[in-house]
């Protein structure tokens, strides 16, 4: 019966595609669409079974289960489900409720939870059969890719074949995206903050637009919200400099030096210990289950400290897994993975453009991707949470890199 209904609803879904007039696209075919459509089910169907084969189901099919748990609760009352679903999470609840929330074994942890909440939505009309939810993912995941190609298009700073390649078939996004996980949830977060932000910014003040702006930001603050911090600021840039870009080089590079110099003036004096936050959340990471992957060494909650782990953070978030310490098929994929990463950035430098203009969402991809990748190279020190973590980050560098440089201004021959 599983596979009758998820064949049925992905060829409902390939249906919409060929016959709704929302897949018109300047530059992508109906085909082009579906083809891209059916490699994100497959990548998706690819992490279901790496996760389950290897991990046990790990942290995705955990928040389905969560989700079933929640679901379970509408048929001893209605208002249960109600209360798990559209309520807050996290600390006292009543009895009656309280079994249902605590075997989510997800109730104090705001990202994780909102998981919970989107499969207990989930199984109203999936039958509970986890490769539904696994495909509603990736419709989630080609609506994220379809609004950044929207946004690029455009703006022409690549060739339409090579901006499809890269948004839609780039393999680590897929297959890091394609569970139900925070990376993909994140992803589409930052995809309708963009081009929400840019469309608003180029004077379209539609109810869609400003709407699609407070999803995204909706998004990345139920799933990742620390990283708000990062993405803010860099939208607040994006808009400004959309709408002056004039010297919009200076403009980011400026602002992101006085910000910097303004937290750490600051820092002693906020109501809230911004180093002993950091230091906690690297704390958190170094007690999860399989350690310190490449020995980090335990941050203080000073500045000294902190600035100290930049360079080595920097290094492991850039570079690992290395492929001799790699260990397990999906290290040694993610090694090869991130290497080739490099060739790509080493081949696209030596055939670069001579004379390249910076567009604002050019420096947003690389501004707010070199932030993260920072924070990402403190925190964590377990290769496989970084290999999830860094995914976007490195894809947007991937783009940055793929606009500075001629083999990709024009189409594949």
């Amino acid at each position: 019966m599983e596979y009758f209904v998820f064949i049925t609803f992905t060829l409902l879904l390939l249906g919409l595609i060929f016959c709704h007039r929302s897949f018109n696209i300047n530059g992508l075919s109906r085909k082009m669409i579906a083809l891209a459509f059916g490699v994100k089910i497959m990548a998706s169907l690819a992490y279901m079974l790496v996760q389950a084969r290897f991990y046990k189901g790990g942290d995705a099919y955990k928040y389905f289960k969560g989700g079933r748990v929640i679901y379970e609760s509408l048929w001893e009352n209605p208002m249960y489900f109600v209360r798990l679903v559209f309520g807050k999470n996290g600390g006292f609840v009543d009895t009656p409720i309280y079994k249902y929330a605590y075997h989510t074994e997800c109730w104090d942890h705001l990202g994780s939870y909102a998981f919970c909440r989107f499969n207990a939505l989930l199984h109203l009309v999936s039958g509970g059969y986890y490769s539904v939810h696994i495909l509603v993912m990736a419709v989630l995941m080609l609506v994220a890719g379809l609004n950044f190609y929207r946004l690029l298009q455009p703006l022409k700073l690549m060739s339409d074949v090579w901006l499809y390649m890269l948004v839609f078939f780039t393999p680590s996004l897929l297959f890091w995206t394609g569970g139900i996980y925070k990376e993909g949830m994140v992803y589409l977060g930052l995809s309708c903050c963009l081009l929400g932000v840019y469309r608003v910014a180029k004077n379209n003040f539609s109810i869609k637009y400003i709407s699609l702006v407070i999803i995204g930001f909706a998004l990345v603050l139920l799933f990742r919200n620390y990283l708000i911090i990062l993405l803010f600021p860099a939208l607040f840039l994006l808009f400004y400099t959309l709408k002056f870009p004039k010297n919009a080089t200076l403009k980011y590079t400026l602002a992101y030096a006085f910000g910097l110099i303004l937290l750490i003036t600051l820092a002693p004096f906020l109501p809230v210990n911004f180093y002993e936050i950091l230091a906690h959340k690297q704390w958190a990471f170094l007690a999860e289950n399989g350690g310190s992957d490449f020995g980090a060494t335990q941050l203080e909650p000073t500045l000294a400290s902190i600035a100290a782990a930049v360079p080595s953070g920097l290094v492991n978030v850039l570079f690992r897994p290395f492929l001799w310490d790699a260990d397990g098929a999906l290290q040694v994929v993610s090694a090869i993975g991130i290497a080739l990463v490099w060739v790509f950035v080493v081949v696209a430098f030596i055939f670069r453009k001579k004379e390249y203009t910076w567009h604002p969402i050019t420096l947003f991809l690389l501004f707010y991707a070199l932030s993260n990748l920072m924070l990402i190279g403190i925190l964590v020190s377990n290769s496989g949470t970084m290999m999830r973590y860094r995914v976007i980050a490195i894809h947007f560098l991937v783009l940055v890199v793929a606009q500075a440089s001629r083999l990709f201004a024009r189409d594949l021959t």
